[in-house]
């Protein structure tokens, strides 16, 4: 198991919500912080209430759906951090939801929202792979799907679905390729978060539309994400191919399954019933 006391963690979507629960945490566990958000101003002052704590952190203004943001972003990690080789840990969190029936879906929500929560994803390990690849200390990736990466549900957004089960894929994939190496992959697959993922709207690039600030987004009951995170770091830290942090959605999980090995059943009757 890792300790990860000491070395660099990147959280990408830092501005708010899970990634900014996640970045105090990683600093509480005395991990160096890089903040990067879309939103500078946010970034900006999760890096300061760290540093005001007694932490260290930078912030880095990023657009993961743009590679050039991306390459900036490891060039400033390298630059304030790199040094030491004393580890790397990758958290590719930042993402974006709209709640658009999939049939009403634009061509520009499909753009959005696969270019931040699916490339976003790529373009994060193709920026960062390198950094990771000169540690002595733990690297590990750790990537953001959701609960939809696995099971398509009803009144979640489909195009959002569509990138996070894309997200599950990539991730086994990478585990799987890069285990020779020793980097660690895992992909964290949360579900009902009290978080600010409805709002990024507000913040949406100018090539996908652009801000929409009357959006007012659905008020949801659910615990804040301070309640998941320690599950999720002691995830990282083992290494675990997929880290779940909700147990109530579990039931979810299995239903899907048993109908998929249901359907898996009637494909092998059929076979014999048909020769």
């Amino acid at each position: 198991m890792h300790d990860f006391a000491g070395c660099v963690a990147v959280v990408t979507g830092a501005g708010g919500g899970a990634g900014r629960a996640l970045a105090h945490a990683c600093a509480a566990e005395g991990m160096r912080v890089v903040v990067a958000d879309i939103d500078g101003d946010a970034g900006d002052a999760v890096a300061a209430a760290i540093r005001e704590g007694g932490g260290e952190a930078i912030a880095v203004q990023t657009d993961v759906a743009d590679r050039a943001s991306l390459d900036s972003l490891a060039e400033r990690t390298r630059a304030a951090f790199g040094a030491e080789r004393s580890g790397l840990v990758l958290f590719q969190n930042a993402g974006v939801m709209r709640n658009t029936p999939l049939v009403e879906a634009t061509s520009e929500d499909w753009e959005w929202i696969l270019g931040v929560n699916l490339w976003g994803v790529i373009h994060s390990v193709q920026a960062f792979l390198p950094l990771l690849r000169e540690q002595e200390g733990p690297a590990q990736i750790v990537l953001t799907s959701s609960m939809s990466g696995l099971v398509g549900r009803q009144n979640v957004n489909g195009v959002y679905t569509a990138a996070k089960h894309a997200v599950v894929g990539y991730s086994n994939v990478l585990r799987h390729e890069l285990a020779a190496e020793g980097i660690g992959v895992s992909c964290w697959c949360p579900s009902r978060m009290d978080t600010q993922i409805r709002r990024a709207v507000r913040v949406r690039q100018q090539r996908y539309g652009g801000p929409d600030d009357d959006f007012a987004p659905p008020r949801i009951e659910a615990p804040p994400p301070e309640a998941f995170i320690p599950r999720l770091l002691q995830g990282a830290r083992e290494n675990r191919r997929f880290i779940f942090t909700h147990p109530d959605a579990r039931d979810v999980v299995q239903e899907h399954y048993d109908e998929l090995f249901a359907d898996y059943d009637a494909g092998d009757r059929a076979a014999q019933e048909l020769g």
